[in-house]
């Protein structure tokens, strides 16, 4: 295989979302080429009130491998489930985006 044949593959971002009550909880896979986007989504997070609670991220071979656990604000449950899925979709388009 010639060294200069290839182009980098280049994963595309994939992110999974679940909310329990408040809480919220992100699984984001990337390529390298993405790095960026961890800090984007925490940063998404706080501006939309959300509470980090633990962030991290590893990487294997060419993938990022992210996992952000947070608490959303809500005065209940049923409006604390409303303000997840208003981040929710902000995250999803987030990534649907940048793809």
């Amino acid at each position: 295989m010639s060294e200069n044949s290839a182009t980098p593959d280049l994963k595309t971002p994939n992110i999974s979302i679940s909310v329990t009550g408040s809480a919220l909880d992100v699984v984001m896979t990337t390529g390298l080429d993405y790095q960026f986007m961890f800090a984007r989504v925490v940063r998404m997070l706080h501006e939309e009130g959300a509470h980090v609670v633990n962030a991290s991220f590893s990487v294997v071979d060419d993938t990022i491998f992210h996992t952000i656990h947070s608490k959303v604000n809500g005065e209940n449950g049923a409006e604390a489930e409303r303000e997840a899925g208003r981040i929710c979709e902000r995250l999803r388009k987030f990534v649907s985006d940048v793809d």
